[in-house]
């Protein structure tokens, strides 16, 4: 099955495919955000974000992002900010070979660590992460609503 499948840098093109696909997975169709996360990911690094594509389909996704020396971290940082497969192709590897793709670009660049958010209500996502090597991180991660009380 890997044989079939080509991984290469997102294009404008891809934003259907990836918008199709993210409905798979969320129930939602995003359009317009995957149509402006595509020309973001675009401007700022036209290498650093990954389609694979299997009989001219997105069957599966990688964003991600270099940032410097932010949220207390000492280290420029590479992030893995989007990813996600076809539910029928999940446990074929396509998901790990797009991270070490990017682990490549990532050490090429200079950039030693990684990191990602995954929330408790995706545990899957989580378990596959740290069979990769992630490790949980001492974190927090604060939220609230933007109307002033």
């Amino acid at each position: 099955m890997q044989e079939e499948i080509e991984i290469r840098p997102v294009s404008e093109h891809d934003a259907e495919g990836i918008a199709r696909l993210d409905q798979l997975l969320t129930k939602v169709w995003r359009i317009e955000h995957w149509e402006d996360r595509i020309a973001f990911a675009m401007r700022r690094d036209p290498e650093g974000s990954l389609v694979a594509v299997r009989k001219d389909k997105v069957v599966a996704y990688l964003f991600s992002d270099v940032r410097g020396q932010e949220y207390g971290f000492a280290e420029k940082t590479g992030w893995l900010e989007a990813l996600g497969v076809d539910p029928d192709l999940q446990g074929s590897a396509i998901g790990r070979r797009l991270i070490d793709q990017i682990l490549q670009r990532f050490q090429q660049t200079g950039v030693n660590t990684v990191r990602t958010l995954v929330s408790d209500q995706h545990p899957q996502m989580g378990a596959f992460l740290e069979h990769l090597g992630f490790e949980v991180e001492p974190i927090r991660v604060l939220r609230r609503a933007t109307a002033l009380t």
